[in-house]
């Protein structure tokens, strides 16, 4: 040990750094989603993603494999399609009034990287007021993200919540 560091200094630099910070088009992706979600641009947001796009939200941490899980969501395309048009629906009492959130972003972090790929980490906190009630969600986005025509998309996100084992009344709004 060099007696000029402390120990943890010492260990940290031991880890090996597996992330770093993603390019200025995928933070400008990223941050673009979220500007959309807050304000509920539905269908715009929509086309951030592939025809063969998942967006899931498992319900309990560890959860691997949604198909043998419970899930918050777990939506293929066609699915995510049907939800935007129920929340734009005028009879969608759930949402009436629409709730208005906001979400803070951390610096998006690369974990793999090809070509035309890229997996991307971020941590998220989403405020949200409807009826005078507000709720904190946070937690982290996993996006898998691909180029397609010189165009990232979004091809599969992950929202693990935080605090998903608390009771979350309605949560038809995609986080």
């Amino acid at each position: 040990m060099n007696m000029a560091t402390s120990p943890a200094a010492e260990a940290a630099s031991a880890i090996p750094l597996r992330l770093s910070a993603a390019p200025a088009a995928i933070v400008a992706l990223l941050m673009h989603e979220a500007d959309l979600l807050d304000e509920r641009a539905l269908e715009a947001w929509l086309g951030l993603f592939t025809q063969d796009a998942l967006y899931w939200v498992p319900a309990d941490h560890g959860d691997s494999d949604p198909l043998r899980r419970v899930s918050l969501f777990y939506d293929d395309r066609s699915i995510m399609e049907d939800r935007v048009w129920r929340l734009g629906h005028p009879k969608m009492f759930s949402q009436n009034p629409p709730a208005r959130q906001v979400r803070v972003l951390s610096t998006p972090m690369v974990e793999a990287c090809g070509p035309d790929t890229m997996s991307v980490r971020t941590k998220f906190v989403m405020f949200e007021h409807r009826l005078r009630e507000q709720r904190t969600f946070g937690g982290v986005y996993l996006h898998e993200l691909v180029r397609l025509q010189e165009e990232w998309m979004i091809r599969r996100k992950v929202v693990h919540l935080v605090n998903r084992d608390t009771v979350l009344w309605n949560i038809g709004v995609p986080i």
